[in-house]
């Protein structure tokens, strides 16, 4: 699960606005609104590890990062530093060096902050420090590094990435090894505890936009809240690709659920709007769009498959959209069939299995499973499921 999935700051926030530190009468700013200056996306690489209630996993940065270098030569700007936040829309600051080799990112700047709790998530940086609690689990706490005030990132002008120095980590060791790693983390401002850290972070710039018929995405999971006192969601996944291959533009990728025959869902701005920032009906849906019903890779409905109005029959679906100058292209549209009685995916066992494919919890595909993961199994007449499964 992504921080956009923990603190849904996005769709409804001010584009500058400060609010009050958990101590204190201090202030805190959240840029949400693309600072004025030159903007480079770039394709991310890396390491990074979250830590939650859930558990601890390590695995492979991917996404995208905007930077926007300021007209005065010096300031720049990051969206969503941090893997983990990626579609939270929340810019930090940080330095061009006088000879353009480093960029140095000052620690203590709010990634996100929930006002009404009083508490977010701060960059900083140092090593995590595994205790043994027996029986083969460990507990993770944050060790920040002294002296340490900024992230230091090194540009290669001629090549045009930048990396993060001084990092360190293997997310392919084994168990507890995969969970030792020293770099840029996300603490919580309460308690000072670890939600995330990444090494070996590196930018690549991406090609100019063209238009591009995007990769299929993944229907992932569905679940029925079952009645009108919760929510239904549906996860997924977004590859940022096309059918060639070839690396998209995040912020010109959308996307549209469906229902049942291929029936268009409507996000009407009298249900959702409100509480999601919007007030006209969406039928398409940014990538990274966040409130409090859309996450990065999860959606959540006002409806059930009960009562008179069910949500769906029998599937739900998902298509993804991009734009380029006015060219519109659209991937195919990726069902998962669903009994509408439980909200479990059906699976047919007499089918034979001719792929196994397996996600970790944030929608990332992975070949290493380790602990709660999703398993989407393809049979040979095409169809899919998905099952959740514990390695």
């Amino acid at each position: 699960m992504t921080i956009a999935a923990t603190m849904a700051i996005g769709a409804n926030a001010q584009p500058v606005h400060t609010m009050s530190k958990p101590s204190g009468n201090a202030r805190v700013e959240i840029i949400t609104e693309q600072p004025e200056g030159t903007v480079v996306s770039y394709s991310r690489s890396g390491e990074y590890m979250t830590v939650s209630l859930y558990g601890y996993e390590a695995t492979q940065q991917t996404g995208q990062m905007k930077i926007t270098y300021a007209p005065d030569g010096e300031t720049v700007y990051l969206l969503d530093p941090l893997a983990y936040g990626e579609g939270t829309g929340v810019w930090v600051r940080g330095e061009l060096s006088a000879d353009g080799t480093t960029i140095t990112v000052p620690l203590g700047q709010y990634v996100a902050f929930n006002e009404e709790y009083n508490y977010g998530l701060i960059l900083a940086w140092g090593d995590t420090e595994m205790i043994d609690l027996g029986d083969d689990f460990y507990w993770i706490n944050f060790v920040p590094e002294e002296g340490v005030e900024a992230a230091t990132y090194a540009v290669d002008a001629e090549q045009g990435t930048i990396t993060l120095v001084g990092s360190q980590g293997d997310a392919s060791a084994t168990y507890p090894n995969n969970l030792i790693a020293h770099g840029l983390a996300g603490v919580w401002s309460d308690d000072q505890s670890l939600a995330t850290i990444e090494w070996g972070t590196t930018l690549t710039p991406l090609n100019e936009a063209v238009a591009a018929v995007p990769a299929n995405p993944e229907a992932l999971e569905f679940f029925d809240c079952g009645d009108e006192s919760g929510y239904t969601r549906f996860d997924f996944n977004i590859n940022l690709f096309d059918v060639d291959g070839n690396q998209l533009h995040a912020d010109k990728v959308t996307y549209s659920i469906y229902t049942d025959q291929d029936q268009l869902f409507t996000f009407d701005a009298a249900t959702y709007g409100a509480a999601n920032g919007f007030d006209q009906d969406m039928t398409e849906i940014p990538y990274g769009y966040s409130g409090n019903d859309f996450y990065l890779r999860r959606v959540y409905f006002y409806r059930t498959n009960t009562g008179d109005n069910p949500l769906l029959n029998w599937r739900i679906g998902i298509q993804t959209h991009y734009t380029v100058e006015g060219v519109r292209n659209s991937s195919e549209i990726v069902y998962l069939e669903v009994n509408p009685n439980s909200g479990i995916e059906s699976v047919n066992t007499a089918k034979n299995v001719v792929a196994e494919r397996y996600y970790n919890m944030a929608g990332q595909e992975i070949t290493n499973p380790t602990g709660i993961a999703i398993k989407i199994t393809t049979y040979s007449d095409g169809t899919t499921s998905t099952t959740k499964v514990a390695k």
